[in-house]
């Protein structure tokens, strides 16, 4: 019997492994994935994930998707009852409400492959296809970006070897999932990409020596336009209750109490925006003389600019979030603002001011080509051509760091 001679694979050393991953960045050969909710209903949140993702993708870069499925409560019992045993069916992530092609992304399904015993089915979507779980693996030259209310998962990856970065999106979420006196550095994160001004000067507060790189978002001209003719306003005022139930009162409120203090306005429409295609969200939006905004929480609020964007002024609450684009009236220069900004949850005070604003545009005071110029100066700032430069910007200063700190882990 001729004897094998087995050739054993040389394991490459520390340094050859940092060669080998600063090699791998260098030409590109890395992955990016990004930690999403799948969440199958509008979400302006999942929306920016998906698309900075996107934008990654269409530049050649390898991009993954990567979410924990769902169960189908519903799909789950009715399955368990016609079956007489318990049937557990998944959502598949689909987010068919976004307003661009996701064609091109790959989404992965996290989770072990089950062991099946024998005549035992493969666990499957509500749709009747089989669930292909994955397991997450990474190598040193990769990325995964977070969404900054998923603590869990930053410390489920605290000891992988890949680049961590957390998108920080919202203030309010930062803190709610974590205990008392836990910080991102904690997980072993330091690079943070904020959204706004306000999110970065809270992370700077309460997580000092954070390295954050900021990101302007872009509002999308084609699906938020101003309507050609002045006739396709109607006197409607749009309002979104996306905040929850306690939100959606105090938006009620406001409502009831305009209609209380202004009984001639009586005729106004307000109208709900809900469970609509972005298509059809910027159609709704575009037809509205007026938007009450009343997200006290939010991290940064593209809903205004959105608005503005159509030609429907907004009444609403001046939200920390959005504090570096929203501008008042001032007397003293003759400046005009891009809307009616009241307290952040006065109900009163806005009542009051949708009142006031409605009385201006029922005279003409408000559809002038003086305002639309004040609302093009505020949107110069937020483009999506700006947004897609500064992400692909933005991953290759994290390239160039991810290699620094690869020189600096090799041994002397």
């Amino acid at each position: 019997m001729k004897e094998e001679t087995v050739t054993k694979k040389k394991e490459l050393t520390h340094n050859e492994r940092c060669d080998r991953a600063i090699e791998q960045i260098k030409s590109d050969k890395f992955t990016i994935s990004f930690y999403c909710p799948p969440m199958n209903a509008p979400s302006g949140g999942v929306a920016v994930l998906i698309r900075l993702a996107n934008e990654l993708s269409k530049k050649g870069l390898n991009v993954n998707m990567i979410y924990e499925p769902r169960l189908d409560q519903r799909a789950s019992q009715e399955a368990s009852m016609k079956a007489k045993k318990e049937v557990r069916l998944f959502e598949r992530f689909n987010p068919t409400w976004l307003d661009f092609d996701i064609s091109n992304l790959n989404f992965v399904v996290l989770g072990d492959k089950p062991t099946l015993k024998k005549g035992e089915k493969p666990p499957t979507f509500s749709d009747g296809t089989e669930v292909n779980f994955q397991t997450f693996k990474v190598n040193p030259e990769d990325i995964l970006i977070i969404p900054e209310g998923f603590p869990d998962i930053m410390q489920k990856t605290a000891q992988i070897s890949c680049k961590r970065i957390v998108l920080a999106q919202s203030w309010f979420y930062v803190l709610n999932a974590m205990e008392p006196g836990q910080k991102w550095q904690h997980f072993g994160i330091k690079d943070v990409i904020s959204v706004s001004d306000a999110i970065t000067e809270y992370l700077d507060a309460i997580m000092p020596g954070l390295n954050i790189k900021r990101l302007h978002q872009g509002i999308d001209r084609k699906t938020f336009i101003t309507p050609k003719k002045v006739s396709d306003k109607y006197p409607m005022v749009a309002f979104t209750g996306s905040r929850g139930p306690e939100n959606k009162l105090k938006t009620l409120n406001i409502i009831k109490t305009f209609y209380a203090f202004y009984p001639q306005f009586r005729w106004v429409r307000f109208v709900e925006l809900k469970d609509l295609e972005r298509k059809e969200f910027g159609e709704r939006l575009a037809n509205c003389a007026f938007l009450l905004y009343t997200d006290d929480i939010a991290g940064f609020g593209t809903l205004p600019l959105e608005a503005m964007a159509c030609g429907t002024h907004v009444i609403g609450w001046a939200a920390h979030g959005g504090k570096e684009y929203m501008k008042s009236d001032n007397e003293a220069t003759g400046t005009l603002g891009n809307g009616f900004w009241t307290n952040n949850g006065d109900i009163f005070q806005t009542a009051e001011l949708l009142g006031v604003a409605m009385e201006k545009w029922v005279n003409g005071d408000m559809d002038i080509p003086e305002i639309s110029k004040t609302y093009e100066e505020t949107l110069k700032d937020y483009t999506v051509e700006g947004e897609s430069a500064q992400i692909i910007e933005l991953i290759n200063e994290y390239k160039n760091e991810r290699i620094n700190e690869l020189e600096q882990a090799k041994t002397k």
